[in-house]
């Protein structure tokens, strides 16, 4: 057989609780997502449909992030409860030692760590590049021109205000267009079924050219006020400064990173390698820090375990930083960090494998 019942019962136990702590994890952060994606669908900046695209991708970049400490708090949790029902009691009992442990969850994080590793240098980037050209995409049909349709677009501090009700899917015709002006200090309103984009040649302007409407000018119930039809009449917009594309090193691949000489995009890479090198870490780390004594509470440690991994966060940020910015040799990196997070969980085993030693029982009680 190759897992015994011991290894299947404590494998049982992690994979439990670690599906519960991504479901609940998912849900927390795609759940602040997702109200910044339906103000962009409420603002026209995007369809419903690229929305749901990218909430799956968003989905895949933080499988990446959230697996690691996933899966640490789910040995810390799954742990815990067997400690607090004095199930391992019985286990050391049966010979299950801090050996056994750790040859069970290194059967479970050597495959957690790979996929960890694809997904954060392969995949993620990937997902990043289609998620930006995705959103770039959607900025072209949706902002013809800087007109935004469903949206009122002001310009000049609002004295320039254009409304769009929709656009036609090849993104040059406009339908149901209001324009509110100021001319020679009066208010002017345009109205038009429809209306298309078009660039002069003399300067590069764009025009509004629109079809089909009524022009008001003036206040109505004071003179002069006048209403006019027309079939077509042109309007020039003012200029819209286009957003300028920019590419993030976290959408670059890896491929890039590797090759690159360049200082931040090597910590960059550090960073992207460190997650599955955490999974190690935090999993080494975990095991004793799970370790309850006798006289200690259900889950002593865990308050003690969430300080350690949100020191053990800040300090991944703070190296990774520190190199690019040359505070840190470039050799030390931010290995160092799962280093220190090796050395603690052996201190704390010692200190451990110290308080249930006879010697320390008798120093303790000579001088308490």
């Amino acid at each position: 057989m190759l897992f015994s019942i011991i290894d299947r019962m404590l494998m049982r136990e992690v994979f439990k609780t670690l599906l519960v702590i991504v479901s609940v994890l998912l849900l927390l952060i795609l759940a602040n997502s997702l109200v910044l994606l339906l103000g962009q669908v409420a603002a026209g900046s995007i369809s419903m449909k690229v929305m749901g695209v990218l909430v799956g991708l968003k989905v895949i970049k933080l499988m990446g992030v959230i697996l690691p400490p996933a899966f640490f708090f789910s040995i810390l949790w799954g742990l815990g409860r067997m400690y607090r029902d004095s199930e391992m009691v019985a286990l050391n009992c049966a010979g299950a030692g801090l050996s056994r442990l750790y040859r069970v969850f290194f059967l479970i994080a050597i495959p957690l760590a790979l996929l960890v590793a694809v997904l954060v240098l392969v995949v993620v980037p990937q997902a990043r590049v289609y998620a930006d050209n995705l959103q770039q995409q959607e900025k072209k049909q949706f902002r013809i021109g800087g007109l935004k349709p469903g949206a009122f677009n002001e310009f000049n501090k609002g004295h320039f205000m254009i409304y769009v009700g929709q656009a036609d899917e090849q993104g040059d015709g406009l339908r149901n267009v209001f324009v509110r002006y100021q001319l020679n200090g009066e208010p002017g309103i345009l109205v038009a079924r429809r209306a298309r984009l078009e660039e002069s040649d003399d300067n590069g302007g764009k025009y509004l050219l629109l079809e089909e409407g009524q022009r008001y000018q003036g206040v109505p119930g004071k003179t002069p006020f006048s209403i006019a039809d027309f079939q077509r009449y042109a309007i020039r917009l003012p200029d819209v400064v286009a957003d300028a594309a920019k590419v993030s090193t976290t959408a670059l691949p890896t491929s890039v990173l590797m090759a690159s000489g360049d200082i931040k995009l090597k910590a960059e890479l550090q960073d992207r390698l460190s997650a599955p090198l955490s999974i190690f870490a935090l999993m080494l780390l975990s095991v004793p820090l799970a370790r309850s004594l006798p006289r200690q509470g259900v889950y002593g440690r865990l308050t003690f375990a969430v300080i350690i991994y949100a020191i053990y966060m800040n300090l991944l940020s703070l190296a990774g930083k520190w190199m690019s910015k040359g505070v840190t040799p470039e050799w030390m990196g931010i290995w160092w960090v799962p280093g220190l997070a090796v050395l603690l969980a052996v201190l704390i085993i010692r200190l451990d494998n110290l308080s249930y030693s006879p010697l320390w029982r008798h120093l303790k009680g000579r001088f308490t």
